[in-house]
């Protein structure tokens, strides 16, 4: 599937002021993702920033038909025929803007409601494309359970292939203690224990 051809990417404010988008899609992802106890940020952690939660939700005539068995849904299908939330980017509300460097926006959290696509990863090139200026998004902080995907995206995207280049890196940046919290993802990079 080509995502750029049956996908939008916004936030949630966006979308749901728009006449033409479905609302009872951002009620299912509000029901069954945010407010759901049993979803890993859910329990309305995301509440207080829900209008500026960046969600990629699909167009009229998405495949859904196309997609593997084997691909993990959690989408409820049957509540609407349109922009279902494929999945989601909640961005930290602050910017680490330092001299001479690409200006850094962190997630606080993001998600894919199905597997196999690299919803995840296109995301992220999607919020870097639409802003004003030239930026990087980075996770702030990479949860245990989520160090493998990460490790695969720093390596594809930036090289890192070791602790050590993740260490040049982050020194490069100028990260620390306060600016990231990368340790699982270090560990996973030869099993380092301790970044900063």
């Amino acid at each position: 599937m080509n995502l750029e051809d049956i996908t939008e990417f916004s936030k949630i404010k966006d979308i749901w002021n728009d006449y033409f988008h479905d609302r009872n899609a951002l009620n299912e992802f509000l029901n069954n993702v945010v407010m759901n106890v049993d979803y890993g940020n859910g329990n309305g952690k995301m509440l207080p920033d829900f209008s500026d939660i960046y969600v990629l939700v699909s167009k009229k005539d998405s495949p859904f038909e196309k997609l593997a068995l084997h691909q993990k849904k959690t989408i409820d299908l049957s509540v609407v025929k349109q922009n279902y939330v494929l999945g989601y980017i909640w961005v930290c509300p602050w910017v680490l803007n330092r001299d001479d460097q690409v200006p850094c926006h962190f997630i606080q959290f993001i998600d894919s409601r199905i597997s196999g696509l690299n919803i995840a990863k296109y995301m992220i090139k999607k919020y870097e494309d639409q802003m004003e200026e030239e930026i990087q998004l980075f996770p702030f902080e990479v949860m245990q359970g989520a160090e493998y995907y990460w490790k695969k995206y720093f390596t594809q995207e930036y090289g890192i292939k070791s602790q050590t280049a993740l260490s040049q890196m982050i020194g490069e940046y100028g990260f620390t203690k306060e600016d990231i919290r990368w340790d699982n993802l270090m560990t996973a990079f030869e099993g380092f224990k301790k970044i900063l």
